[in-house]
């Protein structure tokens, strides 16, 4: 019995060193055949968030309508709070990777959970996935639009098209640094539609997909270009929407 427990023991040990997994919030290591992306103390307080109530709506998170540009954007869905003050919170660790890290096993786990717990496959025969786009600056310094890269992984997911329809044309004046009016003037100056995208949305039903949601400035001017372009509806899905916005 000890002889076979110490054979297990070691292999063991040599799948854990080649088959490394960690959460893909705190980055703790996990036993290579544990089950899940999130370590059990992470995932304890992922759901919670999830669960959390609106205080608007009084629904859980992940089922809050609650939303802005409603007169552009069709629906808003997201799958928990984000607050900018507490970076060790699972959510804004989540948010972090997706903006600066280019972590594959981040993207695909928020991939999963928002096409699992947001995103409504019942009508997808007529609909095609594109993202917010993010500022060229940004992409420069991190090297990759983390949006871009969300949108392509849940549309190879769900099975439907991805359209690189939405150019930002760059801009110094950082989104996170203006107030709601300006944050929607700066987008309506900086973002454009690609004009040999638009017969690919004309009659489509887009998925316009981004990491967090403010003000929703960025997403009102997308919906609203996405739909003089002749898209017949636009649904926002987000990885999360900040705490202290107000709709």
């Amino acid at each position: 019995m000890n002889k076979m427990y110490s054979i297990k023991a070691y292999i063991d040990k040599i799948l854990n060193i080649v088959f490394v997994k960690k959460c893909v919030a705190c980055r703790k290591l996990l036993p290579y055949d544990y089950v899940g992306k999130l370590c059990s103390d992470c995932e304890e307080e992922w759901e919670e968030s999830k669960d959390e109530i609106c205080p608007n709506c009084y629904k859980q998170q992940i089922k809050c309508r609650c939303g802005f540009g409603k007169s552009d954007v069709d629906s808003v869905r997201h799958l928990a709070l984000y607050d900018h003050n507490n970076f060790d919170s699972v959510t804004n660790r989540l948010i972090y990777a997706l903006k600066k890290c280019n972590s594959s096993d981040v993207f695909d786990f928020i991939a999963d959970q928002m096409i699992e717990n947001i995103i409504s496959k019942e009508h997808l025969d007529n609909t095609v996935c594109v993202n917010v786009p993010r500022n060229p600056r940004a992409v420069r310094r991190y090297g990759y639009d983390h949006a871009k890269v969300l949108a392509k992984l849940i549309a190879g997911k769900l099975n439907i098209e991805y359209v690189d329809a939405l150019v930002h044309i760059g801009g110094k004046s950082e989104q996170k640094k203006l107030n709601h009016i300006q944050r929607y003037e700066n987008a309506k100056k900086n973002c454009r539609i690609d004009p040999s995208c638009v017969e690919k949305i004309k009659g489509k039903r887009v998925l316009l997909v981004d990491d967090i949601g403010t003000t929703g400035a960025m997403s009102k001017v997308c919906s609203m270009l996405l739909k003089q372009n002749g898209a017949v509806r636009v649904d926002c899905v987000l990885a999360a929407k900040n705490e202290f916005n107000k709709y």
